[in-house]
């Protein structure tokens, strides 16, 4: 039968329930039996009924929406694969539950206000995922005075005890590398970073703290390192670049003339560009789909009102290695 020929309520007769009861079904109400669903959602997909959203919607006081926010003049966010994999995963969840997805920038119009702004107030959506880059007291007041749900992609100091994130385990991430290293025999084991991203970063800070714990645990003297002439002044035989952007940069003095011919080096997460490497990089491979994932799924318990919502998750990081240049 045309889904158009077939109502809510013939739905209703043929399950012998009420309307009610299949509007439930539809909502994804736990209050009903497995039965009675499983009764519902056998006649509803044999009569290929397609709910519409917009009366579902205004009958639960729902969107059905979800909202990513990201910052459109962040070019470097669009260039980073990370990017689409995290997005990759909150995907998964939103579509496997029914919901749409809205991507949203921070473009400012010319009265001043931006989209983002625009679809918190009026509400447009149930909730918001947003990079902790754009998570600032501003945008904490706006999300607030709307009742708007919201999950961080991303811990920072948030100032707000109310505040739910996900993110990496990042001190987790930068003990798995030092030890690996140190386990392959290598005792001055620095970590190479920038000055600005030590400050701007909370990620970075993270993973400085991870080093530092466990080579004070290790019994050996920590040194991070903010140039290459550092790292060759202290004879670094083994570095732990904390991005990709700083590990490309190295090798790139490393070419200009600045070697470190015999240096291990470490690194957060895998990247394409490694297959192509004349030296092995040991690297922590983080599942930044399960990072989408998880931001989903926690901001949909948030929306639907679950019990014992936790106020962040850490996704755990594991030892991975690229394999050697032939």
């Amino acid at each position: 039968m045309n889904e158009n020929k077939i109502t809510i309520q013939k739905i209703a007769e043929l399950a012998g329930v009420n309307k009610a009861t299949v509007s439930r079904v539809l909502n994804g109400s736990a209050t009903i039996s497995q039965k009675t669903k499983e009764k519902v959602e056998r006649i509803i997909k044999e009569y290929n009924y397609t709910p519409n959203t917009i009366a579902r919607g205004l009958a639960v006081n729902k969107t059905f929406t979800v909202g990513f926010c990201h910052d459109y003049k962040d070019k470097r966010a669009f260039a980073n694969h990370f990017f689409y994999k995290m997005l990759q995963g909150i995907e998964n969840v939103i579509y496997d539950n029914d919901y749409l997805f809205l991507m949203m920038s921070r473009h400012e119009r010319e009265d001043g206000t931006s989209m983002f702004e625009r679809v918190v107030k009026e509400r447009r959506v149930d909730g918001v995922i947003l990079p902790s880059s754009l998570y600032n007291e501003a945008n904490y007041r706006l999300l607030k005075e709307h009742r708007m749900p919201f999950v961080v992609l991303g811990e920072r100091e948030f100032g707000h005890s109310d505040v739910r994130w996900v993110d990496v385990d990042n001190r987790q991430a930068a003990q798995l590398l030092t030890e690996r290293l140190y386990e392959n025999g290598y005792r001055r084991i620095h970590l190479y970073t920038d000055q600005e991203a030590i400050a701007r970063d909370k990620f970075i800070a993270d993973r400085i703290d991870g080093y530092n714990r466990t080579m004070e645990k290790l019994g050996l003297p920590a040194f991070v390192a903010t140039s290459v002439g550092e790292l060759q002044a202290r004879g670094t035989e083994a570095v732990i670049c904390c991005t990709h952007e700083q590990l490309f940069e190295l090798l790139k003095e490393t070419a200009d003339g600045l070697p470190l011919p015999d240096a291990e080096l470490g690194t957060f997460d895998e990247n394409p560009m490694f297959q192509y490497f004349k030296r092995t990089v040991h690297y922590v491979s983080i599942d930044l789909e399960k990072m989408g994932e998880q931001a989903a799924h926690l901001l949909l318990s948030i929306i639907n009102q679950k019990e014992d919502v936790p106020h962040f998750v850490q996704i755990p990081a594991f030892l991975a290695r690229t394999s050697d240049f032939e």
